[in-house]
């Protein structure tokens, strides 16, 4: 009987310690299923990861996406995974592996990590969570930051990138998005020696608006970021610039002129 009561007293307390770290780590719950290590290395070449990378892999597993991007690319890895016994595994395999002063794992919820300091972000987690996080991720991450995820789209907000890779025993999807810098509004802009209006509307990477220029109002017939990088096509004038906060610098082509410089600053 006492045996029986001792017993009954562990399981409380185990179920206790659970609900412990579930209030501490309230995000949602998802089965660990590792990605076959040659996925995760394709994973990171299709990011073009470089050494000047901080790599931070959401949901990290046994470590195995950030001991890759260290020791196969020399890049900064950092891995957020809820489950602490993961995270323990993951620091043992990157001191074996030798890249333990460049890979860091972080016992933590991924919805309340830190992630302004990555450059890439790898996700292997579901669609719904995916969906959840990408507020996260705009409000975090600087404009151009590269964002890989394996099976698992972001819903409305297209891919700019799609690659098929093959596995051990099944067909793989990697989803590439480069965050969009933030472009909607009205910036005053200057065409070589002339000024303009130009007002933009934004879904995600596709860019819409007009330009007033020379007191004609001109549809913005095809308008695109990559990242900082944007490039507006209005009649037969080709502007292509790199934001930078408040600003763009960048070339102005007309198919009927020659090329000038072309600047811009946000009104509102």
């Amino acid at each position: 009987m006492k045996r029986r009561a001792a017993l009954a007293a562990l399981v409380l307390v185990a179920i206790s310690g659970c609900t412990a770290l579930r209030g501490r780590f309230a995000g949602p719950d998802i089965l660990f299923v590792a990605t076959p290590e040659a996925v995760s290395v394709e994973m990171l070449r299709v990011a073009e990861v470089t050494g000047q990378d901080v790599v931070f892999d959401l949901g990290s597993g046994d470590g195995r996406v950030v001991i890759a991007a260290a020791r196969d690319f020399g890049a900064r890895g950092v891995g957020v995974e809820i489950d602490p016994t993961l995270v323990k595994t993951s620091k043992d395999a990157a001191l074996a592996a030798g890249v333990g002063d460049r890979a860091t794992f972080l016992w933590q919820d991924l919805f309340v990590t830190d992630v302004r300091e990555a450059t890439v972000v790898t996700l292997y987690l579901r669609d719904d969570v995916n969906l959840k996080l990408r507020p996260k991720l705009f409000d975090e991450l600087a404009p151009g930051t590269r964002v890989v995820s394996h099976d698992f789209d972001m819903g409305d907000w297209k891919a700019d990138r799609i690659q098929r890779v093959q596995g051990p025993t099944r067909l793989h999807t990697l989803y590439l998005w480069l965050i969009p810098a933030r472009v909607a509004g009205t910036w005053q802009t200057r065409v070589g020696d002339r000024d303009a209006t130009l007002t933009l509307t934004q879904r995600y990477q596709t860019i819409a608006g007009t330009l007033v220029l020379d007191g004609n109002q001109v549809p913005i017939a095809d308008g695109k970021l990559e990242g900082n990088r944007l490039t507006l096509t209005a009649g037969t004038l080709t502007l292509t610039g790199v934001v930078i906060e408040d600003t763009i610098e960048g070339r102005a082509d007309d198919r009927s002129l020659s090329s000038s410089d072309w600047t811009a600053r946000r009104a509102r």
